[in-house]
């Protein structure tokens, strides 16, 4: 555009609309008449003439037709009132001057110049690209791609949300690539036309082209025929139809004519190539996060920028870095409202906007002056692009607006329906889409949708305002309630990549159903029954503490609701048992929840629930280290297997049996038990589901058969059943199951063999298993073997005790705390000790016996040799009866080396001797490696 005063032209003259102005002369004429004019209403025509087609600001105004003068803005609206009055308009419908609220006035009448045509622009003249007011950030690469099309492609249209930033970026590539087209670059700014009919008009005042009459379109067009230019055509989307038209037209014809515009939808023109922005990337929401590690996001760096420019005393430090972070986050990386945001928050500080985030149409309206007024505030930029669309598009738009994650077509079908219309939602959706108020979210093969935060809070907004929001809320609800009853029985089996794939989207709306379904507007029946159905994806997704509170709800409300049915109840009962397990350990609450669950079960005759809940029972007694109360729930097993041989669990028994008797301290019932189960013809049918029910038999079995292993002194055997559990455990995808191995069976035995290499390769395995499969349980059991391990290699002959160990993580069960006990004697806690010393016996009772001799001896030396050696001789005598050659082992060693300190050398070599013997491999071990060296100093 030629951007010099008609004023500095003397032989200057422009015609438009039946008038001929003469700037150098200050006249103006109609069909050769003089047209009476003010001073000051000449000087503001002069100066909207000049630069026809631009917004000229109010500022610019004042400095033009009342230099040096403090004029009120009244006097300019009046004073534009009376010169559109004079000009009455051009006779015709459309209107010579525009008023652009918030900005200024823009002349969009079509202008001519006299015979000798528009004065001639230099070079440096020929852009219309307005000046960017802070340089671009986050999009340097989207601006590169944009840029390298552009010669190939030549017709490119910018499409995105409103406020994501669409104009700057059009405006960097112009900039960008300005120099390349031989006449120039065009702005042209469709923003400040009311409608459709001013468009071809205001793109031919643009170019300087002579009035056209009725078809200015096709002057246009003639004339880029000739032209090596590029235009750009911004904000589209309320005049998307004629400006397709017009683009359409101007690629066909003109061939050097490229053209970039901005729509929040495709032109859907011929040659059109759409990129699509996407909003600034974010950070992950974390309370550590700290400023370095924020600041490479391109919505933090705008949000850094644009706080220092509101007030540069204001910065992002690492004590509101997370805060920060939760803004841009929660704002959907959308440009406009970080940069509102921000100076929000130089007026306000970060805590003040987190809190009114959800209130951010009131806060986040302190947009610049020079923006268009619809980018003034978030809510204005949203309610444009809404008045936009016709009736059937609001109401799903608005209905859409009760998702709180992203969703499917089948669910948006689903609630677009929510009030019975027969309509296309899938095509309503796609409309959605294109005009960039639903954002695609896709995933492989198939596709979710969403609405970013700020549009789903106006979109909810209009709900409310229509009165829809109760009933869309209930067919929200009761779609993922059904979406729920599809998701298995076995509702904490681990996920599978297809199931994670399909459901883990949903899981913000069904916290969003459960949170209406238990308010005052919803179903408390309903809410129960929900709560139970939605289990398996709580579960699944790891959000176990959430789901629990959800279910002791369900169960309060149940006492007060005689319809919630039996087997509700029952799922609620299971559910909340294991919710508790893997949130806080085996509680006593646990336990009244699975027996509450097994009445329930009982009165139904659900005997496959049944034979759940009994071994679910079975683990927590075993786990809390309450072996006698463990074996009824054994037997029962037992017995409901026998009575029901179609259940498809043949191994159970077997499988259970071995580790209750290995943990009652009969070993060579447990090895029976064990070895039954793994030459069991169905163990090698490898089980595909995985879970806190269903882990894999033969993985399962292996945790307890490695550890009665090397228990009865076979520690080479318990090495290699580990090493081949864990390779073939990684085969089949069980990481339940080989979470399990890995707490109960590989780090045991690695401590107790010594292979410490072994151990920390496991717990960096356990922690991408656990990591991915569950809650607490495993991750914690790992942290402690974790712990233990520095503590022994950094200790070293120093002392320590099990009190520099965490008593407080979810997995330090008594029968973790026992096995503990046996990693080193000095770990041993005074509570087993002192049950020991009550008659208590089980598995490693021998060798806690012998730990307290250790400590006797440790304590009060030579004082305590008669208490030591009882407590060794009855630790010898339990192994021995036990068949736990390991631990007799032990207490043979710890016995040989007092009587050697006695002066009984002898004796103590063949009490020593005698046990080394019966050794059949594991001589690298380091119990074994001590004894030897042992008895050779004795010898």
């Amino acid at each position: 555009m030629d951007h010099r005063s008609a004023t500095t032209d003397p032989t200057g003259l422009i015609e438009f609309a039946g008038f001929r102005l003469q700037p150098s002369r200050r006249r103006l004429t109609r069909d050769d008449e003089p047209v009476r004019i003010g001073a000051r209403a000449l000087d503001l025509l002069i100066a909207l003439i000049a630069r026809a087609g631009e917004v000229v600001g109010k500022e610019e105004l004042f400095a033009a037709v009342w230099p040096k003068l403090a004029i009120d803005e009244s006097n300019l609206r009046v004073h534009v009132s009376a010169l559109r009055k004079l000009l009455g308009d051009g006779g015709g419908a459309v209107p010579l001057i525009a008023s652009v609220p918030g900005r200024g006035y823009s002349f969009v009448g079509a202008v001519t110049y006299g015979s000798a045509g528009p004065p001639a622009v230099a070079p440096a003249e020929r852009s219309s690209i307005p000046m960017l007011p802070v340089p671009i950030i986050g999009r340097d690469q989207v601006v590169e791609e944009i840029a390298g099309r552009l010669p190939r492609r030549r017709f490119i249209t910018i499409v995105g949300a409103g406020g994501i930033g669409k104009t700057a970026v059009a405006r960097a590539v112009m900039a960008k690539v300005a120099a390349d087209f031989r006449d120039g670059v065009r702005f042209v700014d469709f923003g400040v036309l009311s409608g459709p009919a001013l468009v071809a008009a205001h793109l031919a005042s643009l170019l300087r082209l002579p009035a056209a009459g009725t078809q200015p379109l096709d002057a246009v067009v003639a004339y880029l025929q000739t032209q090596n230019m590029l235009l750009m055509f911004d904000n589209c989307e309320h005049v998307i139809e004629v400006a397709s038209e017009i683009a359409e037209r101007i690629v066909g014809a003109a061939p050097e004519v490229s053209i970039i515009a901005t729509s929040r939808e495709p032109l859907r023109a011929m040659g059109e190539w759409v990129q699509r922005l996407d909003p600034l990337a974010v950070p992950p929401l974390s309370p550590t996060l700290t400023a370095a590690e924020i600041i490479g996001f391109p919505a933090v760096q705008l949000f850094a920028e644009r706080l220092h420019a509101a007030n540069d005393a204001c910065e992002i430090t690492d004590a509101n870095a997370p805060l920060a972070a939760e803004i841009c986050v929660r704002l959907d990386g959308l440009p406009l409202a970080v940069e509102l945001a921000a100076a929000s928050v130089a007026l306000f500080g970060f805590a003040r906007v987190v809190e009114r985030l959800d209130d951010r149409f009131k806060l986040l309206t302190k947009g610049r002056r020079t923006s268009l007024p619809r980018h003034q505030t978030l809510e204005a930029m949203i309610d444009w692009s809404y008045q936009n669309l016709d009736d059937n598009e609001k109401l799903v738009w608005r209905r859409l607006a009760v998702f709180a994650g992203t969703f499917t077509l089948e669910a948006a079908t689903e609630i677009g329906h929510a009030g019975g219309e027969d309509f296309d939602v899938a095509d309503i959706l796609g409309n959605l889409v294109e005009k960039s108020l639903v954002a695609i979210d896709p995933r492989g093969n198939d596709f979710r949708y969403r609405l970013l935060e700020s549009l789903r809070l106006y979109a909810f907004g209009k709900l409310l305002e229509h009165h829809e929001a109760a009933c869309v809320r209930d067919r929200h609800a009761r779609y993922f309630y059904e979406r729920s009853l599809g998701s298995g029985d076995n509702w904490v089996e681990t996920p599978s990549e297809h199931w994670l794939h399909a459901h883990s989207g949903d899981i913000a709306d069904l916290r969003a159903a459960l949170d209406w379904a238990f308010s005052p507007e919803g179903d408390p029946v309903f809410a129960a029954k929900l709560a139970s159905a939605s289990a398996p994806f709580w579960f699944k997704l790891l959000l176990v503490p959430e789901l629990r509170r959800y279910l002791e709800r369900a169960l309060w409300l149940a006492h007060d609701q005689p319809l919630i049915d039996e087997a509700v109840l029952m799922r609620l009962d299971i559910a909340l048992a294991h919710s508790i397990f893997h949130t806080l350990g085996p509680l006593s609450e646990v336990g009244k929840s699975l027996e509450s669950a097994l009445a329930l079960a009982e009165r139904s005759a659900d005997v496959s629930c049944q034979l759940q809940i009994l071994w679910a029972l079975f683990g927590i007694y075993s786990t809390r280290g309450d072996y006698d109360a463990m074996m009824p729930w054994v037997d029962r097993v037992h017995a409901m297997i026998d009575e029901h041989p179609e259940l498809p669990v043949e191994p159970l028994y077997d499988r259970i049996a071995a580790l209750a008797f290995h943990l009652l301290g009969e070993q060579q019932k447990a090895l029976r038990h064990a070895e039954a189960a793994l030459h069991h013809p169905s163990i090698q049918r490898r089980s595909r589901r995985d879970g806190v029910f269903f882990y894999d038999h033969k993985t399962a079995t292996n945790s307890h058969y490695c550890r009665i292993l090397w228990v009865t002194g076979r520690a080479e055997a318990a090495q290699a059943v580990v090493r081949a559990t864990i390779a073939d455990a990684l085969t089949i995808d069980q990481p339940f199951a080989l979470g399990f191995f890995l707490v109960h069976g590989a780090g045991p035995v690695s401590f107790w063999t010594g292979d410490l290499e072994a151990l920390e390769a496991q717990m960096a395995l356990l922690r991408d298993v656990a990591s991915g499969i569950t809650f607490n349980v495993w991750q914690s059991g790992g942290r402690i073997y974790e712990q233990t391990l520095t503590l022994l290699r950094t200790a070293g002959e120093g002392r320590y005790s099990w009190r520099d160990l965490p008593a407080d993580e979810v997995a330090m069960t008594p029968f973790l705390a026992q096995s503990l006990a046996t990693f080193d004697w000095r770990l041993l806690c005074p509570e087993l000790a002192a049950e020991t010393g009550a008659g208590a016996v089980n598995w490693c009772t021998a060798e806690i016996l012998r730990a307290k001799g250790e400590w006797v001896l440790e304590r009060s030396g030579d004082a305590a040799s008669q208490e030591a050696e009882e407590l060794f001789r009855h630790s010898i005598d339990l192994a021995r009866g036990q068949g736990a050659l390991a631990w007799e082992l032990r207490a043979a060693a710890s016995l040989a080396r007092l009587w050697r300190r006695n002066g009984r050398a002898a004796q103590a070599s063949d009490l020593l001797g005698g046990v080394y013997v019966r050794f059949t491999e594991g001589f690298a071990t380091p119990d074994l490696m001590a004894a030897g060296e042992l008895l050779a100093e004795l010898h």
